[in-house]
C-alpha cells in the first residue's frame, strides 16, 4: 500500500494531480484532509476507512489484541481515535499505519506501528500544510511536483559521519522528517506539528500479552504473520536466534510441511563459515537447506542502487545480497525471515553497565556473581569489568562513547553535536537512568532502524519476529543484568526455546568472525572503494579529509580494523546519495 496524505492543506495545487483523493471536511465545513492510496506488493490492501460526525480515520495493515489476538475492529478504532493512539500501542501490536482527523478540535494524527514495518514520512511547510506518506519515493516525488524538490540536509550528514545512527526523525532531506518507532504526529490547526513518543516500550502493558517468554511469542508472531502462500526462506546462520526461528516454524507447520531455509558463507574464508551449524539445526526440523557458496565480499561495485529513506550500513553489502537472491530458487525468492534484533534485545549490554544498573538498584548480593560472570563471558579480568561498571556510573548517555569519526574535515569536526540529539525522542525524554537499559534500549532502537532497510533485490520485505512489539516490550521489561548467567549470554532466549524444544546445539559459544571477510573485501575491491569515498559528495562538500580517507582504505586494506566503521559510514552514505541522483 502506497498511501499519500494532506492534513488542512493550504492550497489546492497537490489536489489537482491525477489522483483520486478521499476528502473529508471538519465541523466548520473546511477541508481538512485528502488520502489518496494505491495497492502495491509491501503490504496487505486491507484498509479500514470509517468517516462520522465528530472523526475521520483510517486503518491500513493489520493489529491483533496482545490478550487473546482477536483483530482490530471498527468498534476499537472509534475508541482509539477518541482517546489517543497511546492505547494503540497498549493494546494491540502487529504492522499498520493509523490516520485520524479529529473534526471538532480541528486535529490530526497519524502513528506506525512501534515494530517499524510500516513507515510514515512527512513534511510541513507554511505554503501546502502537512504532508506525510508511508513512500519517501512518493513524498519525494509529490514536493518536487509542487516546485519544492528537497536539498540535502548537512546537519543529517555530519551527524550520521560521527555516529553511524540518526534515530531523532531527521532526514538527510531538508523538510523531510520521518516518524521513529512508536511515536505520532499531532497537529492542530493553526499551529506546527508535533512528534511525540505514544509508545513506552520498558513497561509491560497493563492489558497483558498472551504469549509470556520468547518461544512462546515466536511462535505467536509466525503463526499470525508467516504463510506457507508466501513461500518464505528462512536466512539460516545456525546460530542462537535463527535456530529458535526455525524450531518455531517447525512446531507450527505440519511435519509433512517443507521448511526452506539458505546460509551463505564463503567457502575460501573459514573463520567466517558455520555451514555445520546450520546444516545441523535444518537437518534436526527436517528443513530443505540452501548452501550458497557466495564468494561475492563487502563493498563489490553495483550497477543498480536503490532509492532508499536514508544510509545504511547495509549498502556495503548490496551486491552480497544480490548475489544471495539470484543463488536462490525463483519461487522461493519472495519474503525472507530472519532473526536479526534477537541479539540486541537478549544480550547483555556491552558497556557493562548491567553492573551499574545492579549497583543503582541495590542488588549488592549478586553483584560479585554478575561480575565473575561476565568476565567469563567476557574473557575479559575481573579488575578491568568493574572499571567499565564504575565508569558507566557516570556516563548513562548511551551514546557518550561515541567520538567523531577520524575520517571528518577539521571543519565538520567544529559542528556541534549534542550527544542526546540523534536519539530516538523516548531516549531523550525518559527518566531512566540505568545505563545498562539505556543501552539496551539504544540497541533496540537501532534494531527497529533496521526493519526499513531494503531487503533488496526481496521486494516483499522481511519478517523480523524478534523485533515485533510484543518480543520487544518482554525483553525490555527484564532488568539488564539477567540477561546472562554462567558462561552463557541471552540466557532467556536459550532457556526459553530449550525447555520446550530440548534441542541441545542452542547452548554452543563458539561464533563465527566477521571482521576479516569484510576488510578482504576493501582489499580486493580499494579502486572502487577509494573512487565512491574521494570523488564523492562527501569528499567534494567537504564533510571528509581526503588524505586521512585514503590512509584509511590502505590501512584497512591491509587488514587493520581501526577505521573500518568510519570506511562503511562514509562509502554507505555515497552509495545512499548516489541512488538518488
Amino acid at each position: 500500500m502506497t498511501v499519500l496524505g494532506i492534513a488542512y492543506p493550504k492550497t489546492q495545487e497537490l489536489l489537482t494531480a491525477n489522483r483520486d483523493w478521499v476528502l473529508t471536511h471538519d465541523k466548520s465545513g473546511q477541508l481538512a484532509g485528502a488520502l489518496w492510496q494505491e495497492a502495491d506488493e509491501r503490504h496487505s490492501t486491507r484498509a479500514l476507512c470509517r468517516e462520522e460526525a465528530a472523526y475521520f480515520y483510517c486503518f491500513y495493515g493489520q493489529a491483533f489484541s496482545k490478550q487473546d489476538n482477536t483483530e482490530i475492529n471498527e468498534s476499537d478504532l472509534r475508541e482509539i481515535a477518541l482517546k489517543g493512539p497511546a492505547l494503540l500501542t497498549a493494546k494491540f501490536w502487529g504492522a499498520y499505519l493509523f490516520v485520524c482527523f479529529d473534526k471538532a478540535a480541528k486535529k490530526f494524527i497519524c502513528c506506525c506501528d512501534p515494530s517499524n514495518q510500516w513507515p510514515v514520512y512527512w513534511s510541513w511547510s507554511e505554503r501546502h500544510g502537512l504532508l506525510f506518506s508511508d513512500t519517501i519515493t512518493c513524498l519525494h516525488q509529490a514536493l518536487t511536483a509542487a516546485g519544492e524538490r528537497p536539498g540535502w540536509n548537512t546537519s543529517f550528514f555530519t551527524t550520521w559521519l560521527r555516529t553511524g545512527s540518526v534515530q531523532s526523525g531527521e532526514m538527510p532531506f531538508e523538510r523531510i522528517s520521518e516518524l521513529p518507532a512508536g511515536c505520532a504526529i499531532f497537529y492542530t490547526h493553526g499551529g506546527k506539528p508535533e512528534m511525540l513518543p505514544v509508545w513506552d516500550p520498558l513497561m509491560r502493558s497493563a492489558y497483558g500479552p498472551l504469549a509470556q517468554n520468547p518461544y512462546d511469542i515466536l511462535k505467536n508472531y509466525l503463526s499470525l504473520h508467516v504463510s506457507d502462500d508466501d513461500r518464505p526462506v528462512l536466512e539460516l546462520s545456525g546460530g542462537l536466534e535463527s535456530s529458535s526461528v526455525l524450531l518455531a516454524l517447525r512446531a507450527l507447520a505440519p511435519t509433512t510441511q517443507r521448511l526452506s531455509c539458505a546460509h551463505y558463507y564463503n567457502s575460501k574464508i573459514g573463520s567466517s563459515n558455520e555451514l555445520e551449524h546450520a546444516r545441523r539445526v535444518a537437518h534436526s526440523t527436517g528443513a530443505h537447506l540452501n548452501e550458497i557458496d557466495n564468494p561475492v565480499l563487502s563493498f563489490a561495485p553495483i550497477t543498480q542502487i536503490p532509492r532508499v529513506a536514508k544510509p545504511h550500513l547495509r549498502y556495503c553489502l548490496l551486491a552480497f545480497h544480490q548475489h544471495f537472491a539470484n543463488s536462490l530458487d525463483e519461487r522461493e525468492n519472495s519474503m525472507l525471515i530472519s532473526g536479526h534484533g534477537g541479539d540486541a534485545l537478549f544480550l547483555a549490554p556491552p558497556p557493562f553497565g548491567v553492573l551499574a544498573d545492579a549497583m543503582l538498584t541495590l542488588r549488592w548480593r549478586q553483584l560479585f556473581r554478575m561480575a565473575m560472570d561476565l568476565a567469563l563471558i567476557r574473557r575479559t579480568p575481573l579488575a578491568q569489568i568493574m572499571w567499565h561498571a564504575t565508569q558507566s556510573l557516570f556516563s548513562p548517555n548511551p551514546a557518550k562513547g561515541l567520538k567523531s569519526t577520524g575520517l571528518l574535515s577539521d571543519a565538520a569536526q567544529l559542528e556541534p553535536l549534542d550527544g542526546w540529539s540523534h536519539l530516538h525522542p523516548f531516549i531523550q525524554q525518559t527518566k531512566v537512568r540505568l545505563p545498562g537499559k539505556l543501552y539496551q534500549l539504544f540497541l533496540a532502537y537501532l534494531s527497529l532502524d533496521d526493519v526499513r532497510t531494503p531487503a533488496y533485490p526481496f521486494k516483499s520485505g522481511t519478517h523480523y519476529p524478534f523485533l515485533c512489539q510484543p518480543m520487544v516490550e518482554f525483553a525490555l521489561s527484564v532488568p539488564s543484568y539477567r540477561h546472562f548467567e554462567g558462561a552463557h549470554n541471552r540466557i532467556l532466549l536459550r532457556k526459553s526455546v530449550s525447555a520446550a524444544t530440548h534441542y541441545p546445539h542452542l547452548w554452543r559459544r563458539n561464533k563465527g568472525e566477521t571482521s576479516g571477510i569484510n576488510l578482504l573485501g576493501i582489499r580486493q575491491h580499494k579502486d572502487h572503494v577509494m573512487a565512491h569515498c574521494l570523488e564523492g559528495y562527501l569528499a567534494k562538500e567537504g564533510y571528509i579529509d581526503p588524505i586521512r580517507t585514503r590512509t584509511a582504505i590502505q590501512e584497512s586494506s591491509k587488514g587493520r580494523n581501526g577505521y573500518f566503521m568510519n570506511l562503511m559510514q562514509v562509502y554507505a552514505a555515497e552509495l545512499f546519495i548516489q541512488g538518488w541522483q
